[in-house]
């Protein structure tokens, strides 16, 4: 079985009919610009945002950490990718003030304190990988949502991922979209009030 990755391209959009619960809702809120995760992907949560990070092949690889914080008086607010050295992620936890991504043989914390100006720090570390299995938000993710903590109510904010799977020639294709949203609590009204979209892909399942 080979597994193959790729992002839809113009016209896509007519060939998988998305239908998975408040999907359409959301839609039209999105902005058009996407990050698109790769096998990585991993992501945490604290009080008040959400990090993940992302790694490009490409040369030199552009390997990012993103976040995107919260709160009732802000709202959904996306601070500019925070560069990180090309490393493969084993662990990924949110504390209070900074993202702590620990690779095989170096940790590194990303101090959030200041959001305009991120610190990154690493340190050596024992090899090893993550005791627990970590969350993922691309392809590998699982579907369904997570209340997101803030200053409000418990599911003002939530991580949304919706997924369509169809057969095609040879396999499968499973498409898949993951968005940060903010819902409208008032009794009775569905509305999504923002929507930030943080990947988009599609994941061909072919077998040989």
């Amino acid at each position: 079985m080979v597994l193959h990755a790729s992002s839809p391209g113009a016209g896509s959009g007519g060939m998988i009919r998305v239908r998975i619960r408040s999907l359409l809702l959301i839609l039209p809120l999105i902005a058009p610009a996407t990050a698109r995760a790769d096998s990585d992907g991993y992501f945490c949560t604290g009080r008040g945002y959400i990090a993940w990070e992302t790694r490009f092949d490409t040369l030199p690889a552009g390997h990012r950490l993103h976040v995107v914080r919260f709160s009732r008086a802000g709202g959904l607010v996306r601070s500019e990718p925070i560069p990180l050295e090309d490393f493969q992620v084993h662990a990924m936890s949110c504390r209070e003030t900074s993202v702590e991504l620990t690779g095989w043989t170096t940790r590194y914390t990303v101090d959030l304190l200041n959001p305009a100006q991120p610190v990154v720090t690493a340190r050596a570390g024992a090899p090893g990988s993550a005791d627990e299995p970590q969350r993922n938000l691309g392809h590998w993710s699982r579907e369904g949502v997570t209340d997101l903590e803030s200053d409000g109510a418990a599911d003002e904010f939530q991580l949304v991922i919706s997924r369509v799977s169809r057969r095609v020639t040879g396999g499968i294709e499973h498409y898949t979209v993951t968005q940060i949203i903010r819902r409208d609590l008032r009794p009775g009204d569905p509305r999504i009030l923002e929507a930030i979209k943080v990947f988009e892909g599609v994941l061909r399942e072919t077998v040989n």
